[in-house]
């Protein structure tokens, strides 16, 4: 191989990473984009994780008092936020 074939050979491959790099950033992008529903959803998780966990914690300790009313409490509290969310998506509705 010579020096002209070996500089064609190299720009050449110099040529198909630059490409490669392309697409690669393209494909993040599109993950970013798809991912961005989940990352949003963890990140608002995160944002009420010491509330979440207090909660929870309460409702333990009061489970280990009175099961029958840890069990009221956690059904009122899901219907509560069903209803709340719910609520969020007719307010949506109506205001197209």
């Amino acid at each position: 191989m010579n020096r002209r074939e070996r500089a064609a050979e190299l720009d050449h491959l110099e040529a198909r990473i630059l490409q490669q790099r392309l697409d690669m950033g393209h494909a993040l992008h599109e993950w970013r984009d798809a991912t961005a529903p989940i990352d949003h959803a963890w990140q608002r998780v995160m944002q009420w994780k010491v509330p979440l966990i207090g909660t929870f914690g309460l409702l333990a300790a009061q489970s280990a008092r009175r099961p029958k009313t840890a069990r009221s409490w956690l059904r009122r509290g899901l219907s509560a936020v069903l209803l709340a969310n719910r609520a969020r998506a007719l307010y949506r509705l109506a205001r197209r």
